[in-house]
């Protein structure tokens, strides 16, 4: 008698624990996620922001080139250390140790080279600042602080004051261009403007 008593009683909590510990489950899972869903997503939102903006900030491509035709003949072909989007512009890059090579149609290649630079997409232009230097084949070295070369036609303007040696000597100027004439042919010339000095050294 006694064993069928413990017998039964052990099957009642058989019982009772097949049907108790489902429940149990099911309202653990929908506490779960009851808690998920009344989670603040708004808390999380400007450690992502934070992390979106650095990988913006930081993202960049090592050693690219960019190269071309223009639409006057000369191949330009421009280097770079590193390019970086701007902070302020989407059309825009940021450049370390840019270079920007020119060979122009008659033979002459004209190298510029600068610590950083800008490129502008929508102007088409390649902009070098801080100790930009012009060096040409046929033997001009231009210092300044900033040129612009245009990557759709042949064009290099130096805007402010230069410094240059050349075939005739030494000079300075306010501004330099490198420019096209079509008289009395096609050419490509340098060309120094605006309170120009020149120190002839005629060679011995």
């Amino acid at each position: 008698m006694f064993g069928m008593a413990t017998a039964d009683r052990y099957s009642r909590v058989v019982l009772w624990l097949k049907v108790t510990l489902p429940l149990l489950a099911l309202a653990i899972l929908s506490t779960l996620f009851f808690v998920a869903e009344t989670l603040d997503p708004e808390a999380a939102i400007p450690y992502a922001d934070v992390d979106v903006e650095k990988i913006l900030r930081d993202q960049g491509v090592t050693r690219p080139t960019f190269g071309g035709v223009t639409s006057d003949g000369a191949t330009i072909a421009l280097f770079a250390d590193e390019v970086r989007p701007a902070a302020d512009r989407q059309d825009r890059l940021t450049a370390r140790s840019m270079e920007v090579n020119i060979d122009l149609p008659g033979g002459t290649r004209i190298t510029i080279d600068s610590a950083i630079g800008v490129v502008d997409a929508t102007a088409r232009q390649a902009i070098l600042q801080d100790g930009t230097r012009l060096e040409s084949s046929i033997g001009y070295v231009v210092e300044t602080n900033e040129m612009i070369a245009s990557m759709s036609d042949t064009s290099v303007v130096a805007p402010g004051n230069i410094t240059a040696t050349g075939p005739a000597g030494q000079l300075t100027a306010g501004r330099m261009e490198l420019t096209r004439t079509e008289t009395p042919e096609p050419a490509f010339l340098l060309v120094f403007k605006e309170g120009v000095r020149l120190v002839y050294k005629p060679k011995p």
